[in-house]
């Protein structure tokens, strides 16, 4: 087919996955003694705090582990699933930032009272960093990384006068669900505070669905969330970004949102009392 011939958007995804493939396996085989096969039991030199450590070791009942391609696929998923997601929300998250300078300048207090100019801690970013969780709540209502998701019903239901049987294909999305105005009033302005206890409390079930919901929610949401925190607790507490001069956001919808080619900023360097001198990135 022309489609998957030289020069295609077929034949470049394969040559990407091919660059992908020889960077992941070949740090499997780095990391295993003995090559290709099963990896070893015990404390071996792949041992160690991160997660391809950890699949390297892991046994099922039987004592059998991963193989190279089962390890393969399980780092594309972690890889793809909460890096380019996670990636995207920070993108955003600078974004309206940037045109918000009120809840920029929240979120720097409390990280000034909070940290003091140390580096967060992991306790920090679960419970010491209120404000900023509200923030990343409120961005991931406006742009949920994954924002549309399949079900299928197993029972018949009504819903909004429709009947449903069981059995079907359903899509939701949660982008337009965490734009419906009767959940969320002016539900295209960035305003943090609907996330405060006592308002989260009033949202109705599923109406806030950015991880999906129900028993297939997301397992890395609470990852997630945390390594958007420390990014941005990072990032914030040395520099700050500035949209480039006319910029206008399109946002790219596949395979996560993401501002469409990138978001162009400017980095400027906090001093004490923090003015900075712009550096364009």
């Amino acid at each position: 087919m022309l489609l998957r011939g030289p020069g295609s958007p077929w034949a470049r995804m394969q040559a990407n996955r091919r660059a992908l493939d020889e960077i992941i396996l070949g740090q499997i085989e780095e990391r295993r003694p003995g090559g290709a096969g099963v990896a070893p039991a015990g404390n071996t030199p792949a041992a160690g705090d991160d997660i391809l450590s950890m699949l390297l070791e892991a046994r099922d009942e039987d004592g059998e582990g991963f193989t190279a391609r089962e390890l393969r696929d399980q780092m594309m998923h972690l890889l793809f699933g909460g890096h380019d997601t996670t990636s995207s929300t920070l993108s955003f998250l600078i974004y309206e930032l940037s045109r918000n300078p009120h809840v920029l300048e929240r979120v720097l207090e409390e990280q000034d009272r909070v940290l003091g100019g140390r580096a967060p801690t992991a306790e920090d970013l679960l419970n010491g960093l209120p404000y900023l969780s509200l923030v990343v709540d409120e961005t991931l209502r406006l742009y949920p990384p994954v924002w549309f998701g399949p079900r299928m019903s197993v029972k018949p239901f009504e819903f909004e006068g429709h009947r449903v049987p069981a059995g079907v294909h359903i899509i939701h999305s949660s982008w337009v669900t965490h734009r419906l105005p009767d959940v969320f009033p002016n539900p295209e302005a960035f305003i943090p505070e609907r996330f405060e206890p006592e308002a989260r409390r009033r949202l109705a079930p599923g109406a806030y669905i950015p991880f999906g919901g129900g028993q297939r929610i997301c397992i890395g949401k609470r990852f997630g969330q945390l390594v958007v925190k420390a990014v941005a607790t990072t990032v914030l507490r040395s520099f700050r970004c500035e949209l480039r001069p006319g910029y206008e956001l399109k946002v790219g919808k596949l395979p996560t949102l993401s501002p469409e080619g990138g978001l162009p900023v400017r980095i400027g360097v906090w001093q004490a009392d923090r003015p900075r001198a712009t550096v364009p990135s």
